[in-house]
């Protein structure tokens, strides 16, 4: 009887000890190996390119453009090439509208235009002198109000909405807004050197003699440059009168007019209008 006994107790004890090393292996207690946590990326995200919203940084340059002759437009654009800058350092006056698909507009440039009182003065006569009147037909059917006069010295800046869209504009040489810059450039140069005169009363003059250019050089085609100049301003025309109240006293007003025809002799010749020609930031 002892003897059994035993052998159940050992059975029993058998039992026990495989049930406790089966239940390691089961249920939540069961080990895992540790998987590293990813750290977060550090590294920002590059930025969408956004368009120019100005020529302020059309630093690039770009090959300086001389299809037409007596003109010539240095261009630049930026790293995106949504902007182009264009500076009429030529001998004559351009017409710049934007590119044939639209799709870029045209901003003044002043940051890299003249700035003293006479030069802007002039300038401000000629683009409202009715050059750019709403009568008037530019090639391509472009709208006048959709074109900018750059005389030489002065810049134009052109803009793209889109980053995806490369800067484009058109230009055309144009014989009248030359004619308008020199005789009013050097009318305005002369006056400021007697002595500057109110600022109303200044543009009130040269806008004058501005319409009077343009009507002229219309209605007299058969007159060489320095005939036409010497018409313009002989005594007791729209622009000898003009002048006379931007220089105080009959003398002096003479000898300035008189200084300016003399300018006007030197300045380049009047070329007739050209088609539009294209210019873009990528080129």
């Amino acid at each position: 009887m002892p003897t059994v006994i035993a052998v159940v107790a050992m059975a029993l004890g058998a039992a026990g000890c495989s049930s406790a090393v089966g239940s390691e292996y089961v249920g939540n207690d069961v080990p895992t190996v540790p998987v590293p946590t990813a750290k977060p990326s550090t590294k920002k995200p590059s930025a969408a390119p956004t368009a120019a919203t100005d020529c302020t940084k059309s630093t690039r340059r770009l090959q300086a453009i001389t299809a037409v002759d007596g003109i010539r437009l240095e261009a630049a654009t930026d790293a995106t090439r949504t902007s182009l800058l264009l500076k009429n350092t030529g001998n004559l006056a351009v017409i710049v509208v934007p590119d044939a698909k639209w799709n870029t507009r045209l901003l003044a440039a002043p940051f890299a235009s003249p700035t003293d009182t006479a030069t802007t003065t002039a300038m401000k006569a000629v683009a409202n002198s009715g050059i750019l009147s709403p009568q008037t037909q530019l090639p391509g059917n472009v709208p006048a109000a959709q074109a900018v006069i750059v005389p030489p010295g002065w810049a134009v800046c052109g803009l793209t909405d889109s980053a995806t869209e490369v800067a484009g504009v058109r230009y055309l040489r144009e014989k009248t807004a030359s004619a308008e810059y020199f005789v009013l450039k050097a009318l305005a140069d002369q006056a400021a050197a007697v002595k500057t005169p109110a600022p109303q009363t200044f543009y009130a003059g040269l806008l004058r003699c501005g319409k009077a250019t343009r009507l002229l050089l219309k209605e007299r085609v058969d007159l060489q440059d320095i005939e036409f100049y010497a018409e313009l301003l002989r005594t007791g025309s729209p622009c000898q009168l003009a002048f006379q109240t931007l220089v105080s006293g009959e003398a002096a007003a003479q000898r300035a007019m008189a200084q300016a025809l003399s300018r006007l002799e030197r300045v380049p010749d009047l070329q007739e209008n050209t088609p539009l020609f294209e210019a873009q930031a990528s080129s």
